[in-house]
């Protein structure tokens, strides 16, 4: 079956703003607010933030910023941010909820309008999924729950989950990290199994063997997965119904078929997602009804200095506005009807040469975006980087003006998953 789409360089938009504390600030059509940055103290301690991998995991919803943080001394923790002050969500001084000692690792935080959520451990026996409201840590699922339709306990989680109201979408083990598989959801406190490896998509008697994204809108589910022979799509379970969205039996107006599907961010009846046409053919689309429309192609000539996206890597869709990261280092959006650039090498912040930013695929909540990034001068003798927001301005602000550098060149690529 092939599906046409109409090709169009469909421009949904993004632009983001908030408020750069320079001079130069009010004339500009965006203004950039710093959360946190590598001198600030870790809430509660009495070190800083200044080391290398200091802000990772960065999620925002409304005035709230979350993420992963790390200590000068190496001590990690979930914190959040809001109205200039921070908190710490749970480190190493922290109790597991039912029992284990203290938490040993903390990562992949996710922020929603009821609590901050994040994957973390002792470090031996017990790891798992868990929330804090901002007075209660509790589980939302662990290493002693059993994994529904499966009968044996978890014993391990894929590396993100994604949050909404009291609704938390992860991907569980119940063998070896690399062998059985499955999504799961907790709603309220009750788990249910959304796809596993003993399920097959719509249509095919192959059986899945790996999912690479997955979210939630409301009730619905969406994801990516790859079967055995190695066919790839893009599902909506709904209902306790599997169907198939987009996958690589498909193609776009111009011939060029899919060869590989990557995340997947539902907004309505609408899909934003990554694929691929050919190795080095990487592209940002949306589907709505039966037309594929690209949004971004990766091959195009990027807005601002940059020559080349040179690969796009998270993507974060909400509110008809796409925002992403690309391995140039820049971060852009295609707010106010034609694609722009947010933040990224060339460009002054608080008098500050950027020299590239981060992006997170739940950076985004449709009005904020959060990010992180490093400036000149940043070195393992003293680490200069900071987490920002912006937010979207009104619609035909001008352009950011850009204090042009040479681009760095690209770190890692987001290639078709391996098979």
């Amino acid at each position: 079956m092939t599906m046409c789409s109409g090709n169009i360089l469909r421009v949904l938009g993004v632009m983001l703003t908030a408020a750069v504390a320079c001079a130069t600030a009010s004339a500009q059509p965006w203004s950039f607010t710093k959360i946190v940055d590598t001198d600030t103290m870790v809430p509660g301690r009495s070190e800083n933030f200044n080391i290398g991998d200091a802000f990772q995991s960065i999620s925002v919803y409304g005035d709230r910023v979350a993420f992963r943080g790390r200590s000068h001394t190496g001590l990690t923790g979930a914190y959040e941010w809001r109205n200039g002050v921070g908190r710490a969500v749970a480190d190493r001084t922290v109790a597991l909820p039912r029992g284990g000692g203290n938490f040993n690792s903390v990562s992949a935080v996710s922020i929603s309008a009821t609590s901050v959520t994040f994957q973390g451990g002792n470090g031996s026996s017990v790891s798992g999924y868990y929330a804090e409201n901002g007075t209660t840590l509790s589980r939302v699922v662990d290493t002693l729950d059993i994994a529904p339709e499966r009968g044996i306990a978890f014993n391990g989680w894929g590396t993100d989950h994604h949050a909404e109201g009291d609704s938390v979408l992860f991907k569980g083990y119940t063998s070896t990290q690399t062998s059985f598989q499955g999504l799961y959801r907790n709603d309220g406190g009750t788990l249910s199994r959304v796809v596993d490896m003993t399920m097959s998509p719509p249509n095919r008697s192959d059986l899945f063997s790996r999912f690479y994204d997955w979210r939630l809108e409301g009730k619905t589910t969406y994801l990516t997965g790859e079967t055995t022979l190695g066919y790839q799509g893009i599902f909506k379970h709904d209902g306790g119904v599997l169907s198939t969205l987009v996958d690589t039996t498909m193609s776009l107006s111009d011939g060029k078929k899919l060869i590989a599907v990557g995340d997947v961010r539902p907004y309505q009846q609408e899909i934003v997602f990554q694929a691929f046409t050919a190795p080095d053919h990487q592209f940002i689309a949306s589907k709505s009804g039966d037309s594929i429309d690209i949004l971004v192609d990766a091959l195009s000539d990027p807005p601002g200095p940059s020559t080349g996206y040179q690969g796009i890597n998270q993507i974060d869709y909400k509110s008809g506005t796409l925002v992403f990261g690309a391995n140039d280092f820049a971060i852009y959006t295609n707010y106010g009807g034609q694609l722009q650039r947010v933040i990224g090498p060339g460009d002054v912040l608080n008098g500050k040469l950027v020299t590239g930013a981060t992006f997170y695929e739940q950076g985004f909540d449709g009005t904020t975006a959060a990010f992180w990034v490093y400036f000149q001068g940043d070195s393992s003798f003293h680490y200069d980087r900071a987490i920002y927001t912006v937010t979207i301005p009104a619609p035909g602000a001008a352009d950011l003006a850009l204090i042009p550098v040479l681009a760095l060149s690209s770190a890692r690529r987001r290639r078709p998953p391996a098979p």
